[in-house]
């Protein structure tokens, strides 16, 4: 009796482990099956840094953001912090000049540069979405000097 037990309880842990290895081959296959267009992506971030930082217009910014932001940021919030980005004056020559994708997120950075009457802009988009359902600004940052170089990183090839 205590033999067949003792089986029982391996064929359980196998089973187990083999669930358990599925599942994990099903995640990994999800997983590589995004894939991303880092020239679609990077139109519709410059879309976004032009309408929202370039012509200051936040109700299109506001527009252009994805809808999980819309549902946390209200428009006047939006608008605020656009004025506090730019104290001294926005860019109007900013372009897409890097990616880099998430890897296993329906999500890609973009990096721009741009300047204005000698001050330089550097900016990261994070872009939700795929090149399946399209992109949507997610989270957008401005820095003082280039962001720093990653081996992920690759220059958009428009």
């Amino acid at each position: 009796m205590a033999i067949f037990a003792g089986l029982k309880i391996q064929r359980a842990r196998l089973a187990v482990r083999l669930l358990a290895f599925s599942m994990a081959a099903a995640l990994a296959a999800c997983v590589d099956s995004i894939e991303h267009n880092a020239a679609q992506a990077a139109r519709k971030a410059e879309e976004f840094v032009d309408v929202a930082f370039a012509r200051n217009d936040g109700e299109r910014g506001y527009a252009l953001l994805a809808p999980a932001i819309r549902g946390y940021v209200s428009q006047e919030q939006f608008k605020h912090v656009l004025a506090r980005l730019h104290p001294q004056g926005s860019p109007k020559n900013v372009r897409a000049i890097e990616y880099e994708p998430m890897k296993g997120e329906k999500a890609i950075y973009i990096f721009l540069a741009g300047e204005h009457s000698g001050e330089h802009f550097y900016y990261r988009i994070t872009m939700e979405g795929s090149a399946a359902t399209g992109y949507r600004v997610l989270k957008f940052e401005r820095a003082k000097d280039p962001y720093p170089p990653s081996n992920d990183k690759k220059p958009i090839g428009k």
